[in-house]
Parts: C-alpha cells; sequence; structure tokens
C-alpha cells in the first residue's frame, strides 16, 4: 500500500521540536523522499534531521537555521531547498510564539516581535512555496493557527490571538490564489498542546475544563497535518480544522 506522502518534499518551520518535530516524523514515516527543517535553533534542528535519517534512511532530512521574521533567512532557506531538493511539495508554517503579557503593559516591540514571526513569516514562506507550487501544477499549505484566533486570547496575550486571526485570513486568501493550480491551503486551530509553548501558561490551564478532560499531544496535530498534507484532503481548502478536544466547537 502506498504511503500517504510517498515520494513528497516537505519544509516545516520550527520543526527543531514540539508539533513541528511531530510533523517531521510523521510525513518520514509516510513516505516523504526529503524534509527541510527549518529553525531558530540549528542544533535542535540538525539533530531532529539526525534520528529521521537514522530511522528512514529513504528520507533525506536537511536543517537550515531560520528566523522566519527576516525575510534573508526565508530567502536563504529557499534556496537551500533548490539546491537539496529543487522542488517543494508540502509546506508547513509552524513556527510561532506566544506570551501572556497583560494587554496594557504590552509594548510595540512586543507587538511588532510576535508579528514578525507568527504572519510575516507565513506570508513569506507562503508567497515563495506558491510560486513553485503553482509552476508544477501541485501543493499543500499547511498554517497553524489557534484556538485563540477565533475567540481571542484566553490565557495568551493579545498579539498572539490576533496574529492567529490573520493566519486564519491569510489561509483562506492563499487558498483563493491557488485553487486553480492544483494548490491547497489550509490551517489547523489547535487548543492546548503538550509543547514547550504551553509551558508559558504553567498552571492556567485544568484539563478537567476540556471536554476530553486531557492537553492534546504533538501526534494529534501531526495527524492532522498529514491529513492536509495528503491526497486525502484534495477537495478541501481555504479550511479550518479546529483540533482541540473540545474546547472549542464550531
Amino acid at each position: 500500500m502506498e504511503k500517504l506522502v510517498s515520494g513528497k518534499i516537505a519544509l516545516v518551520t520550527g520543526g527543531g521540536a514540539g508539533m513541528g518535530a511531530a510533523d517531521c516524523w510523521k510525513f518520514a514515516q509516510e513516505g516523504a523522499a526529503g524534509i527541510l527543517v527549518a529553525d531558530l535553533n540549528l542544533e535542535d534542528a540538525q539533530n531532529v534531521c539526525n534520528k529521521i535519517m537514522a530511522a528512514y534512511p529513504a528520507c533525506k532530512c536537511v536543517a537550515v537555521k531560520t528566523d522566519v521574521s527576516k525575510e534573508a533567512d526565508v530567502d536563504h532557506c529557499f534556496e537551500v531547498l533548490e539546491q537539496e531538493f529543487g522542488t517543494l511539495d508540502i509546506l508547513v508554517n509552524n513556527a510561532g510564539v506566544t506570551n501572556k503579557i497583560p494587554f496594557d503593559e504590552m509594548t510595540l516591540k512586543h507587538w511588532e516581535f510576535t508579528y514578525g514571526i507568527n504572519i510575516t513569516g507565513p506570508f513569506l514562506f507562503c508567497q515563495r512555496a506558491l510560486r513553485i507550487m503553482k509552476a508544477k501544477g501541485y501543493g499543500r499549505i499547511i498554517n497553524m493557527a489557534s484556538v485563540a484566533g477565533h475567540v481571542g486570547g484566553l490565557t495568551s496575550g493579545v498579539d498572539y490571538a490576533t496574529t492567529k486571526g490573520a493566519m486564519l485570513t491569510l489561509t483562506r486568501s492563499v487558498a483563493k490564489q491557488g485553487a486553480a493550480y492544483g494548490v491547497t491551503c489550509n490551517s489547523i486551530a489547535p487548543g492546548n498542546i503538550k509543547t514547550a509553548m504551553e509551558k508559558v501558561f504553567g498552571s492556567d490551564w485544568d484539563p478537567m475544563a476540556i471536554p476530553m478532560h486531557r492537553l492534546g499531544e504533538a501526534d494529534d496535530i501531526a495527524d492532522v497535518v498529514l491529513f492536509l498534507a495528503s491526497d486525502m484532503s484534495r477537495y478541501m481548502t481555504g479550511c479550518c480544522l479546529n483540533v482541540n478536544g473540545g474546547l472549542f466547537m464550531q
């Protein structure tokens, strides 16, 4: 039986840890031929690459140190992609930051930092990926939104929540740009997932307040990323899948 992303080339931002790393592993398990792991922490990204290639020798992994908010870094990332793989089939915009700074204490510097990583980065990656994908007539773009993008910040800062609302609109807009060219663009809105980012909130969340009575795992998200990256989702574009244990229902 052919695997779900057999022979595909993927690029995952923030792929050195957490949900991004889980996405990389899922792609390798399901037959990806290559993965470019873009992360600000090069050591983490290289570690993910080394472990995946040891387990799945047929999957070539390349780590690239990338600050997604810097256009030069994004361009370098795509230069490496071209040199190492020559094409792109799947983009996952996973890199992101959060905080719980009170609204009336937030500075413009805080705001701009969060926007640079959470929405300027995805814009730059979507734009460059779409150019490649339109030319080949195929592509899958998956953007990581958040339940906060639907309902506003629950415990997160207003800067984080508004970037995730913007991510939902970016997704729909890119979906319209790519639809006629065989390129889909969808988003996922996680709830509370057990990653380093979630530790920012400490004990702010009681798992019993979630209908499923547990925090999510990185693999809970990666499985949905895999679905959107595969041809099982071929007639879906501009959608947001809510993966949150029932915390937010739509």
